[in-house]
């Protein structure tokens, strides 16, 4: 039978079933039957985690490497054609053979796009006019925009369009991976060096030391985590001992203790002893003839001093007691502090090139929020803060550029 955790429904605690879904389990803390389904079965902390981790890097390589994007172009008989734009044309031309002013007014824009107007489109409009037909207005109008925007544009110096050879798909990613190797180039760092520094400058040169803390923050947390299941090392087997006594404070002799398969009594001091124990907890049973029951759940650790005290009280019926949750246990995403500190570790660094270069505003105070998170043994995130700072006294720097 495959073992899962679910929580109760009604006191929230967890803990695990043998049962499948649609079945009901028996919370062990308040008696409570729990429909098993999808919604309160707990899942895996460290698979979701590493999903996740595997879903954001795969991400970030098709950012970083543009791959997954269709190609700008088509070829046809060996020839390169402007695939958005023959596209919006057999789009207009499915249902029909002529191309009118409505639709031409629709092609244009294709064409004037990027405020270029490339070789690989000039070769894309004449196959259309061949290809496919145009209505004497549309044709003229079409070839009257196109001689007006040609006199009046003024190119940028560096191409956007996508058909251009001289093209560089510089992907948001991409263009901040360029800055870091422009801004830790050794001809840079010697400027840096010689030269006054500006407010950006000093703020990118301490967020250079923040990814350096960051990536040890994270460096850290990894080997800490690494391989553990709990907090404690808890390989070996575990005892209970402790005291009973009644509501006067008085040792109760002859209470029958039961731990797991162990069962001892209490001696005339009220004190009990329950040795071999195994697992990280246990639910032990106190019963002595005219007292109430005492039903504890309790963490056990090896090597630790596993205390438990009990009053028993007149009458009839049971106490049921839950003391798993008084020790601390390690919260789950503490498992996931070693990569937040790394990535964060690593937009820091993107942030620190920007402000390195004075270039990018945004980038670099991202950086800055990012250097927060990534602690860096505390050091890092106050030196973020006063990064920041410098960043937004200095920000007109950015501005000019």
């Amino acid at each position: 039978m495959v073992e899962s955790k679910i929580r109760c429904t009604t006191c929230y605690n967890v803990f695990n079933t043998t049962k499948d879904v649609g079945g009901k389990a028996t919370c062990p803390m308040c008696d409570s039957a729990v429909a098993i389904n999808e919604n309160n079965i707990v899942g895996d902390i460290k698979k979701q985690i590493s999903d996740l981790t595997d879903k954001i890097g795969s991400e970030v390589k098709r950012a970083i490497t543009g791959k997954n994007k269709e190609e700008p172009t088509l070829t046809i008989d060996g020839k390169k054609y402007d695939r958005e734009l023959m596209n919006l044309v057999m789009a207009i031309t499915k249902d029909r053979n002529e191309i009118n002013l409505k639709d031409t007014k629709k092609i244009f824009p294709k064409i004037s796009d990027y405020n270029d107007y490339t070789k690989i489109e000039k070769q894309t409009v004449a196959y259309i006019r061949k290809k496919y037909k145009f209505t004497s207005e549309a044709n003229k109008w079409l070839r009257t925009e196109i001689r007006r925007e040609a006199s009046t544009r003024v190119k940028d110096k560096k191409s956007k369009d996508p058909t251009n050879n001289e093209f560089k798909d510089d992907t948001p990613i991409k263009m901040v991976f360029t800055n870091i190797k422009d801004a830790y180039t050794w001809e840079n760092i010697n400027n840096l060096s010689e030269k006054p520094k500006s407010n950006a400058q000093w703020a990118g040169i301490l967020l250079s030391i923040v990814f350096v803390l960051g990536l040890l923050s994270g460096v850290m947390y990894g080997l800490k985590w690494n391989n553990q299941e709990d907090q404690w090392d808890n390989n070996g087997l575990s005892s209970v001992h402790g005291s009973v006594i009644d509501e006067d404070g008085n040792a109760m002799e002859g209470v029958a203790v039961y731990g797991g398969n162990k069962q001892t009594t209490t001696n005339n001091q009220g004190q009990y002893y329950l040795y071999d124990l195994q697992g990280e907890e246990i639910s032990i049973l106190f019963s002595i003839e005219g007292y109430k029951d005492v039903s504890v759940w309790m963490d056990i650790r090896s090597g630790s001093a596993n205390i438990l005290e009990v009053e028993v009280e007149k009458g009839d019926g049971d106490i049921k007691l839950d003391l798993r949750k008084q020790i601390a246990e390690p919260w789950p995403p503490n498992y996931a502090l070693a990569p937040i500190f790394m990535i964060s570790a690593l937009i820091t660094l993107m942030g620190s090139a920007a402000a390195l270069l004075q270039e990018n505003f945004k980038i670099a105070i991202t950086g800055c929020l990012f250097g927060i998170i990534s602690y860096g043994f505390l050091i890092g995130s106050i030196l973020s803060v006063v990064a920041l700072a410098l960043l937004l006294i200095d920000y007109q720097k950015f501005n000019s550029k």
